[in-house]
């Protein structure tokens, strides 16, 4: 791109299967494009390093499912 990018503008999405508009412009032409969708907060899940700083309640209730599902695994012979 030769031209200079004289204004950038971010818009919220409309869609909910897409992340935010965004749209540039030089003195010759526009252009638009969506980000990707960030993933749901929820279904990120920490690595260990992170665990100690994230709320202490939802560790524990993940640690409380993890429990869960080993429990329910067949024990190795």
């Amino acid at each position: 791109m030769n031209d200079p990018i004289t204004h950038i503008s971010v818009y919220e999405p409309t869609d909910k299967n897409t992340g935010a508009e965004v749209s540039f412009s030089t003195n010759n032409s526009r252009k638009s494009f969506h980000l990707p969708k960030p993933p749901d907060p929820k279904s990120i899940r920490p690595m260990a390093i992170e665990s100690f700083a994230m709320d202490p309640q939802t560790y524990y209730e993940w640690m409380g499912e993890l429990d869960r599902y080993l429990r329910k695994q067949k024990p190795l012979k």
